[in-house]
């Protein structure tokens, strides 16, 4: 009797026990005679599609040229017995990936890899049969005698990302040479099938089958913008299918030669004798070609690219089965080779390696890099010796900072060379945190054309992960996959300065500002990996100026371009000769200013090695503004480093109102309001930042680079950075903020009397004379935005013209801010609540507001779960939401990490977590005592799967599922004390 659903219900037996039902065989859903191109097609497909199923991979780490992300693929069963799921190599991957795969009836299976082949585009994931419910148990049988020239077939796999496609195609050729990929991995040493079946991404792994039902090929390629499939023979698939099931090594050997097929006439070219080819007709009379070695790695000293194979172990040898046939069977032996090298007879003993030893399945992690060690196909593809260096799969913290990229072959670290991952890890696990080494390395990825051996120096980093090595200790048959890890201990020692050049360092030459000066200016460079961007530009790097404040305390103050956070390494050269580590100390709320703090060792080191360091002299009172048509001098740095100074002129100073001026981000971060810059008639050329200073070298306003993105426009988001003058008298009372969170704009007094009728006289008076100093059009202060969840919620509201705060007329925004200070030691402390007098709907209204007290914008905490990494909710983030921001969470998702479990479940970044298994989320915290529970529930197997709530910043819910992994993603904090980052990971 069937239930509403449609399912036969379960049926009660002796025992008490539930016997599952019977399954039956379905047709396939919407697969008729039009779409499978004929009733016969139709009934084969419906036969074998519970066989084939969709498979979604991740891969979680980067490894060669694949890097972490999240791919849709196809797959069929073989074997249902054994859960045997056959798929493309690039599918399965190389590295430690996490998979599923999905079967006809939308049951969803963990699989895992238990084979990839070296060479060949094939792999095996494993399934637990046990586990499916609705989906009828059903295997594709392999026929590879079945791929002939003119065959008809069918295409069947998730093509272009859809659950099922049908592609009709004809075999057009068999004896195509390997398709050529732009990639580390390209296949070797097998004839590759040709058809016009259209096939695109998603389609990999998809089995092309014959009419009678059978597999005859498996989908590997195709050609970008044209109709060409290309299909991967099953001779050694079906060999290792059959070891597979008989439990036993699958053996793949390799003579270190990548063959190739080339016909009689072309080989004649190149030195085959006319009686060679009698020999091999008589031998096969259907043949129409030869093997031809192509290329050899360094280690292989016998043969030679263009020797013709005549004769492989006594027998003539036509075609790549019997090649790896006889490969694969002398596995740590010798092969007899007879060849033809320009018209001579040849016979070589030739040994046979063992394949699966030369693809890496190890790794290193450090810093968020990512190396391990050659593989034969970059060793191929680049003919260098397989003990050349270890290969950098991600650039993170330590070799990013010598701009080495993914895809170097590193050679040596510290001096000592990196023959292989044990030599690696032996020169860099002594190296203390912080401390600078050399490093050699080429770069693979522009190999062909520059093959020059590169040099530089980076910068150990400890705080980010230890020095991990991971190991596969799977071997080549049905065990699946399992990847372990070993931490090795830190360095205690500290960092070894550098060598101090003392006076000599200083210029002698230049004019008299520059000489007084450059004691005291400072380049800055800034460093944090792209993924804990929370407040850096996309890159994570930035390079500025900045201006020595107190030369005891190694205070600096720069912009907020140079120093964005603190998570991340911060270098600041003193005195154009001395390089040392610096904290983000401070980053103002509201403005585009930030406070550096040296490292106290090595600034002792400096004063002790007499490394003149001044610092510079700041203007007050009224010097401390600038005004438009003063002419003032610029001293800083050009773009190549080179400090200089000249004669400028103020063009104006005012209050960025326009909406192309500082607008709001496409991903939130700090953006620059209500500060009144500086900008120059005549800003000299090439000038990278430096300060706005008198002719005796009192600063006046620090010229700094402001970031901004270009206002939205269609397909136009353009990061750009200019440089502006900040007046002293906004940065000289800096580490207490108080605020009224608003946001104010400038609008014309003229535009104003318009629509707002009568404006107070006493007022208007005091910004005609400000502004009238200033050489300005007379303007008043709007409020344009309120901080939805800030001090004036329900008091202020957009529109409102600020004439007075706490008795203070406001005619310009520095008038807020002043009026906002605290109370000077020794006077009467004010009370919480300032009266605020504002023209409102063409009266006059008062306002009471406490405001907001600011300390620094930045994040003291950062949680890594699941991939997600979270911080504490910004200022900046409830700026965007506007009205939305009162419902927002305490916990934010700022990114996403490649690979991770939220990649794979379709996240996105950029919103709120309210919700974890319907427990509220309010803080970081939280987060934590969640992940603890979890993990205890868990014990040694793989942890739940866990639904999340989440807001966007449009005030939207969306609900997700995730499942953590705490091997490859273990729950990370990133905590900030004693102005240091440290990563600790939660047990």
């Amino acid at each position: 009797m069937a239930t509403s659903s449609g399912l036969a219900p379960d049926v009660q037996i002796e025992g008490g026990e539930l016997e599952r039902p019977a399954k039956r065989a379905r047709l396939a859903d919407c697969v008729t005679a039009a779409s499978a191109g004929s009733r016969e097609w139709a009934q084969v497909i419906s036969a074998v599609q519970p066989a084939i199923v969709a498979i979604k991979v991740t891969f979680v780490v980067s490894f060669e040229d694949e890097q972490a992300a999240v791919a849709m693929g196809t797959g069929f069963v073989v074997d249902k017995e054994m859960g045997l799921i056959l798929t493309n190599r690039h599918i399965t991957g190389v590295g430690p990936v996490r998979a599923i795969a999905i079967f006809d009836r939308h049951e969803e299976l963990e699989v895992e890899v238990i084979y990839r082949d070296p060479i060949h585009d094939f792999g095996f994931f494993r399934y637990d049969p046990s586990r499916l419910r609705y989906t009828e148990p059903a295997e594709i049988a392999l026929e590879p005698s079945g791929l002939k020239v003119g065959a008809e077939i069918r295409v069947v796999g998730n093509d272009a990302g859809e659950k099922l496609q049908i592609l009709s195609g004809t075999v057009a050729r068999v004896d195509r040479n390997v398709p050529e990929f732009h990639s580390v991995y390209n296949d070797e040493n097998t004839f590759y099938a040709g058809a016009g079946a259209s096939t695109s991404g998603g389609s990999s792994g998809s089995p092309v089958l014959s009419l009678e039902g059978r597999a005859v090929a498996l989908n590997a390629a195709g050609t970008e913008g044209a109709a060409s499939a290309f299909f991967l023979p099953l001779d050694r698939v079906c060999y290792t299918l059959a070891c597979l099931k008989r439990g036993e090594t699958v053996q793949r050997g390799t003579c270190q030669a990548a063959f190739l097929f080339r016909a009689f006439d072309e080989l004649m070219k190149v030195g085959l004798l006319e009686r060679h080819e009698q020999q091999m007709r008589a031998a096969s009379p259907t043949a129409t070609g030869m093997l031809l070695v192509d290329a050899v790695l360094c280690e292989q000293k016998l043969l030679r690219p263009g020797d013709i194979l005549l004769q492989l172990e006594g027998e003539v040898c036509l075609d790549f089965v019997r090649l790896e046939s006889v490969l694969d069977a002398k596995v740590g032996g010798t092969v007899e080779m007879q060849i033809c090298r320009g018209g001579e007879e040849l016979t070589l003993s030739i040994a046979v390696a063992d394949l699966h030893a030369l693809i890496p399945r190890r790794y290193v992690e450090l810093g968020l890099d990512i190396v391990h060690g050659l593989g034969y196909h970059a060793a191929k593809k680049t003919h260098l010796p397989l003990d050349s260096g270890v290969y950098v799969a991600r650039t993170g913290y330590v070799f990013e900072s010598l701009g080495c990229e993914f895809g170097s072959l590193i050679t040596q670290v510290n001096g000592k060379p990196t023959s292989s991952l044990e030599a690696f890890v032996k020169a860099i696990q002594d190296i203390p945190d912080r401390q600078c080494f050399p490093v050699s390395w080429y770069d693979l990825r522009d190999f062909r054309r520059d093959r020059t051996m590169k040099t530089g120096f980076a910068k150990m980093s400890r705080a980010w992960s230890p020095l991990k090595i991971w190991r596969c200790e799977a071997i080549a048959d049905v065990s699946p996959n399992h990847w372990t890890s070993e931490e090795l201990p830190v360095p205690c020692r500290p960092p070894r300065l550098p060598d101090l050049p003392g006076r000599h360092g200083l210029l002698t030459g230049g004019d008299r500002l520059v000489r007084a000066l450059q004691a005291s200016l400072v380049t800055i460079r800034f460093r944090t990996d792209q993924r804990f961007c929370t407040e850096a530009l996309e890159s994570g790097s930035s390079e500025g100026v900045g201006l020595l404040v107190d030369a005891k305390r190694g205070l600096v103050l720069t912009d907020r371009h140079s120093a964005p956070q603190s998570l991340g390494a911060t270098e600041v050269t003193l005195a154009g000769c001395a390089t040392v580590d610096a904290e983000v100390f401070f980053i103002h709320p509201q403005h585009n200013i930030a406070l550096l703090r040296c490292d106290p060792a090595a600034m002792a080191a400096l004063q002790k090695g007499k490394v003149p360091l001044k610092s510079a002299r700041i203007a007050g009172g009224k010097k401390a503004a600038l005004r438009p048509g003063e002419v003032v001098h610029f001293a800083g740095f050009d773009s190549q480093g080179n400090v200089f100074s000249a004669e400028c002129k103020v063009s104006a100073v005012y209050l960025p109102s326009g909406k192309d001026e500082f607008p709001p981000w496409t991903v939130p971060r700090f953006r620059e309001r209500n500060l009144e810059i500086a900008v120059l008639t005549d800003t000299p050329e090439d000038a990278r930042g430096g300060v706005l200073c008198d002719g005796r070298g009192e600063v006046r306003a620090f010229f700094a680079s402001f970031d901004f993105q270009s206002a939205r426009r269609e397909h136009c988001s353009e990061e750009t950075t200019e440089a502006f003058g900040i007046p002293a008298n906004v940065f000289l009372p800096m580490l207490e903020v108080r605020s009224l969170d608003v946001e104010i704009t400038a609008v014309d007094l003229a535009t104003l009397a318009r629509g707002a009728g009568k404006l107070p006289q006493k007022w208007m008076q005091a910004v005609l004379q400000r502004c009238g100093q200033q050489g300005q059009v007379p303007r008043a202060i709007c409020v344009n935005r309120v901080l939805a969840t800030g001090a004036s919620t329900g008091r202020l509201r957009p529109g409102d013209v600020l004439l007075s705060v706490a008795g203070k007329t406001i005619a310009c925004a520095l008038d807020v801010e002043e009026a906002l200070l605290p109370p000077k030691k020794g006077a009467k402390a004010a009370p919480p609540e300032v009266v605020i007098r504002v023209l409102r709907d063409q009266r006059e209204v008062l306002e009471y507001v406490t405001p907001s007290i600011l300390g620094s914008e930045d994040d003291a905490e950062l949680v890594i779960w699941a991939g997600m990494v979270l911080r504490r909710t910004p200022r900046c983030i409830l700026e965007r939401c506007g009205p939305s921001a009162a419902r927002a969470g305490g916990v934010f998702v700022q990114n996403l990490l490649a690979g991770s479990p939220a990649e794979s479940r379709e996240m996105h970044p950029h919103c709120f977590l309210m919700e974890m298994n319907g427990v509220p989320v309010r803080a970081l915290s939280d987060v934590l005592q969640h992940d603890q529970c979890e993990k205890q529930k868990a014990g040694e197997k793989r942890a739940p799967w866990v639904r999340l709530l989440l807001l966007d910043m449009n005030g939207q819910e969306q609900v997700r599922a995730v499942q953590p992994d705490f091997l490859f993603f273990p729950t990370l904090v990133l905590q900030r004390s004693s102005g240091m980052w440290h990563c600790i990971q939660k047990k």
